[in-house]
């Protein structure tokens, strides 16, 4: 399969983090790919629990059966949802549920997603529009309640790009297929932006084009780029 190399950022957090119940960060799409299916995530992981990410997607199938920009919502392991009326579960790999709410974004113009417990076994999902300051819940999720705060210390999180049209059937046939687009990732905040991350590394995964690129854009953001075209 002939595919994009996936740009990461893997952010280390220090021991204050441990079992933390938020986590925030801003998200600003600065080049537009168009109607294809991107998706520029924060992904964390649960104590005694499973996994999940949220984030802004360029398109595809949202919630209320429409196609169009949206946010994204899912745990893995996780056991019910609401606040969406169309939220629900599936099965990739192990089940999990997921909200997928319609969400005009504008390039240019900065979010702030947030993660938050909103009680002992619900977590909800929320994105700001930084210019107007309107929030929007993208909707909750209950997951065991053995489980505990975010695992930010032990297992850490991260942000990255995924390109999902890479993902059919023998992959692209050549790297000028890939619609370029950037973002950039401002640095997180958990426990309601009392504790930052200690350390963090950018790096490409596996693909076949060398048409992305991660970088820090100093002093408090990341930027990745995706289909990148000849010089």
């Amino acid at each position: 399969m002939a595919a994009p190399r996936g740009t990461y950022t893997f952010w280390r957090w220090p021991g204050q983090a441990d079992g933390a119940s938020s986590l925030e960060w801003d998200l600003t799409v600065l080049r537009d790919p168009g109607q294809t299916t991107y998706f520029w995530a924060h992904q964390f992981s649960f104590q005694r629990g499973d996994v999940g990410y949220f984030g802004l997607q360029a398109h595809d199938l949202r919630d209320d059966g429409t196609t169009g920009r949206l946010a994204v919502f899912s745990i893995w392991s996780a056991v019910g949802c609401a606040d969406n009326p169309g939220c629900h579960g599936g099965v990739e790999g192990a089940r999990f549920w997921t909200c997928r709410l319609a969400y005009d974004w504008v390039a240019g113009r900065a979010y702030r997603l947030r993660v938050a417990r909103s009680d002992r076994a619900w977590w909800s999902a929320s994105v700001t529009d930084r210019d107007s300051g309107s929030e929007t819940l993208v909707g909750s999720i209950r997951v065991r309640r053995r489980w505990g705060g975010l695992d930010l210390a032990a297992r850490g999180s991260s942000v990255w790009t995924e390109f999902y049209g890479a993902n059919v059937p023998g992959g692209l046939a050549g790297p000028e297929l890939v619609p370029h687009a950037a973002v950039r990732f401002g640095v997180p905040g958990a426990d309601d932006w009392t504790v930052r991350p200690a350390a963090h590394a950018n790096q490409l995964g596996q693909g076949d084009w060398d048409n992305s690129r991660v970088a820090d854009a100093a002093p408090d953001a990341v930027t990745h780029e995706m289909g990148i075209p000849p010089a």
